[in-house]
């Protein structure tokens, strides 16, 4: 994960993989459905529009980018793109505003058959003008609001070629992307002439948009996910979290954006704790998350580790290997106090069952049936702390992942607090975060996660 103009790219020639004129056309005489968006959907596309003005939120795309080896055959990539856009239905389509839906929005789709994706080159680029000229192309093709809102570059060199993908982050959750690599590089592979790819079938993500905003259609201020959340909310200031050490940010007054990458174990390490948590009567994760806690009490004389944490909501087959925004959060407060590290792995463990209780439903439905009971605008609380431990040893393609150079990328963004996402892979534990850059937040994060490193070795 890097911002994207801090890759390393080469000279070549610019390529735009963008739709054909059947697929214009198409586009143009497209009318909505009936189909909203998620909760998560509709929370982004809210934001889209409130700061559509100020030009704040230009750069809210993921993107993805990574080395294709030998001489690139352009044509063979549109045909995988094209492959790739009709598997998922997520991607063949955009929003529209609209009143008179209860969400403000709708959807128009466009059939598999309409979709198509052809070659077009821009010209020589040097090294040190692709990732400009990408993020600025993103900038405008990643935006979901009356169009497609992702796009697909690549500079061809002679014997390589750096492929990026963007798109706005309606679109897709971040487990989602780490997929993109696996499934692209297998059907381009396929399309010119080698090994044929049976990827498995997936359900479209906007169907189940439709029936998780069904389900909870009625839910009110007396479902059992309520009592959690108001828990959370008021043992902490009235805040969704803050990040264990201090950031030198105010709130509403959010700064730009860096990344960060530290290592906490090695590959030896991350599997020594594992036999340590079995030693212990633990589990690795609630090792991980102890530690941090631990380590913001020792630096930051923290009483408590408070985050929101990612949880998945695949929960059938069909939903697996989908792209779309399978995520919800859960709100996590550990007492942090007191204790050692497995006695506070065991407060871990407690907690997540009780965050998991809070949430089975959707965080933006609880938002929504808290502001209109309470008129509390949990929404636009802007201090809350995203922590999540993922591990992707078992995600396919992760073996090749470094062989291809394949790395997630972003322009930028501005807030006040922290995002840190704790990677398990086979070469080791890691752990990436996006902070503001001030000088405060740029020192204390590699304290705080060289301290839970430090932790977590003392029981190996």
């Amino acid at each position: 994960m890097s911002r994207i103009t801090d890759r390393t790219t080469i000279d070549g020639t610019y390529l735009a993989f963008t739709p054909t004129t059947s697929m214009e056309s198409a586009m143009a005489s497209a009318v909505p459905g009936d189909r909203q968006p998620s909760f998560m959907q509709a929370a982004h596309l809210d934001l889209r529009t409130e700061t559509s003005e100020t030009g704040e939120q230009d750069d809210i795309w993921l993107g993805f980018t990574y080395r294709v080896p030998g001489r690139f055959d352009a044509e063979a990539m549109a045909r995988a793109i094209t492959r790739w856009v009709q598997r998922h239905g997520v991607m063949r389509g955009w929003f529209v505003a609209d009143a008179d839906r209860p969400t403000g929005w709708t959807r128009v789709d466009l059939a598999p058959a309409d979709i198509a994706f052809t070659p077009r080159e821009g010209g020589p680029v040097t090294a040190d003008e692709v990732n400009e000229r990408v993020s600025d192309d993103f900038r405008a093709g990643c935006n979901p609001l009356g169009r497609i809102g992702y796009s697909f570059r690549a500079v061809a060199g002679e014997d390589e070629t750096i492929f990026y993908i963007g798109l706005d982050h309606s679109y897709t959750d971040g487990f989602s992307f780490f997929l993109v690599y696996y499934e692209l590089d297998a059907l381009y592979t396929e399309e010119v002439g080698g090994a044929a790819t049976e990827l498995p079938p997936v359900g479209d993500f906007m169907d189940f948009a439709q029936v998780e905003r069904e389900r909870v259609a009625d839910v009110d201020i007396n479902h059992p996910s309520l009592p959690g959340w108001a828990d959370f909310w008021f043992a902490g200031d009235q805040e969704l979290g803050r990040f264990p050490l201090p950031l030198g940010t105010v709130v509403d007054e959010p700064v730009e954006l860096e990344h960060q990458q530290q290592l906490l174990l090695t590959g030896d390490e991350a599997a020594a704790l594992d036999a340590a948590a079995e030693r212990l009567g633990t589990r690795t994760t609630q090792l991980v998350y102890a530690a941090v806690g631990l380590a913001g009490r020792e630096l930051g004389q923290a009483q408590s580790l408070r985050f929101l944490n990612p949880v998945h909501t695949r929960d059938a087959p069909e939903w697996l290997l989908a792209a779309g925004w399978f995520i919800n959060v859960m709100p996590v407060h550990i007492d942090v106090s007191d204790g050692d590290l497995v006695e506070v792995a065991g407060r871990v463990r407690q907690a997540f069952r009780t965050a998991r209780t809070a949430s089975e439903l959707p965080a933006m439905k609880i938002y929504d049936v808290v502001e209109q009971a309470l008129g509390v605008k949990l929404s636009q609380v802007g201090e809350r702390f995203m922590l999540s431990y993922m591990d992707l040893r078992h995600l396919p393609g992760a073996t090749t992942w470094g062989e291809a150079d394949a790395v997630l990328v972003s322009r930028g963004g501005r807030d006040t607090n922290a995002t840190s996402w704790i990677m398990r892979e086979d070469t080791g534990m890691y752990v990436e975060t996006i902070l503001p850059g001030t000088a405060e937040a740029l020192a204390a994060a590699p304290r705080l996660y060289g301290r839970t490193a430090e932790i977590l070795r003392g029981v190996l």
